[in-house]
């Protein structure tokens, strides 16, 4: 069964600061270290993220999404 999540984040008290829409499949890029990720999984406040080329695996708050990574095009699985 693949359910499809949706989760948008947004920085409590930061009203000018835009949010980020993801879901299972998106592609972000880690604007510390420029490297590209998959959202494999969102559960509650959290997100799962795994790198392209599959060797590593990040479990990260939503919030953080918002913070230190930007969406890119989507990935279909």
């Amino acid at each position: 069964m693949i359910r499809k999540l949706t989760h948008k984040t947004a920085a409590k008290g930061n009203k000018g600061r835009t949010t980020i829409e993801t879901k299972d499949g998106d592609r972000v890029e880690n604007l510390l270290n420029g490297k590209y990720y998959i959202v494999k999984r969102i559960v509650k406040s959290m997100a799962v993220l795994q790198s392209e080329g599959g060797q590593t695996q990040i479990l990260t708050g939503i919030e953080n999404l918002d913070l230190f990574y930007k969406k890119k095009e989507r990935i279909e699985t």
